[in-house]
């Protein structure tokens, strides 16, 4: 499992790869942490390259979520697969963020909490 990460657009993009597992949880919770405390306050969770997400990474995101919206930000999904993509519907995550395509499609999404997807 690796985790990268990239601002642009005044975004934090961050890719989980693999299995996002409670030691990767631990790690991106901190990760995101650090980019709202440098200012950021949009989020695309690039989940392109993520095979299994565990509850642990269900619970960062949330809490992100959460923390984001705290600050008038938000968060988005982008080129969710179909097995993490089932994992997120079944809890419910769809209507608490957007989905888009990919990194791009997504990197257009307003800070505000307001869908455009």
């Amino acid at each position: 499992m690796s985790l990268q990460t990239e601002s642009r657009s005044e975004a934090f993009i961050i890719r989980p790869q693999g299995l996002l597992s409670m030691e990767v949880a631990h790690e991106m919770e901190e990760l995101l942490e650090m980019a709202l405390s440098d200012g950021l306050r949009k989020v695309v969770f690039d989940f392109s390259e993520l095979t299994m997400i565990s509850s642990d990474g269900l619970r960062v995101i949330l809490k992100s979520l959460r923390r984001l919206r705290e600050l008038n930000g938000n968060a988005v999904l982008a080129g969710v697969g179909e097995q993490v993509h089932s994992v997120l519907a079944a809890g419910g995550f769809f209507a608490l963020l957007d989905e888009f395509d990919s990194v791009e499609a997504a990197l257009g999404f307003p800070s505000d909490g307001d869908s455009e997807a």
